[in-house]
């Protein structure tokens, strides 16, 4: 009984949130999520209606590995500073300007030093976090620094991601 009680005293996990810079990237590929075909990506992964997308999160966010990671299928609010993380990359956007994401896909270091730190470090601007948002054409702005907390994921998320292989 006392480990019963230690367990309710200790309560929930905490959600993640923070500071994160941002980039957008379209490759039509399965990504390590398992979202998609041997033919590339499933077509909701541009965007699943209503301010919700898909994302590549650097290794704190989509967990250890480089399949299925435990950070698959998470969402979390991006809400933009309206600032970019330094002057020659991006323009930033439209402050207080929010979307959800779903990870779906690993940022890793490998390739994307400048913006996607491993686990425990920094990236080259200073920031833990990274989102590499899946479009084709701007979302909400051009590389803003956001501010991200995590979020229950909206019904049309949830039975999307059921597809894919780490569901």
């Amino acid at each position: 009984m006392k480990f019963f009680n230690l367990l309710l005293a200790a309560g929930p996990a905490a959600a993640l949130s923070g500071m994160a810079t941002t980039t957008r990237y379209y490759d039509g590929q399965k990504g390590a999520c398992g979202c998609g075909s041997n033919s590339g990506a499933f077509s909701w992964q541009l965007g699943l209606g209503n301010g919700v997308y898909t994302a590549a999160g650097s290794a704190a966010l989509f967990g250890s590995g480089t399949w299925c990671g435990s950070g698959c299928g998470k969402c979390y609010q991006l809400t933009s500073t309206g600032s970019a993380p330094c002057s020659g990359c991006g323009t930033g956007g439209a402050q207080g300007q929010s979307i959800i994401v779903m990870v779906t896909n690993l940022c890793p270091y490998n390739g994307n030093a400048q913006w996607c730190p491993n686990s425990g470090s920094t990236n080259q601007y200073g920031y833990s976090y990274h989102f590499d948002i899946m479009a084709q054409s701007a979302i909400f702005g051009d590389n803003p620094v956001v501010s991200f907390s995590e979020v229950s994921c909206p019904s049309t998320a949830v039975s999307a991601f059921a597809q894919c292989e780490c569901a």
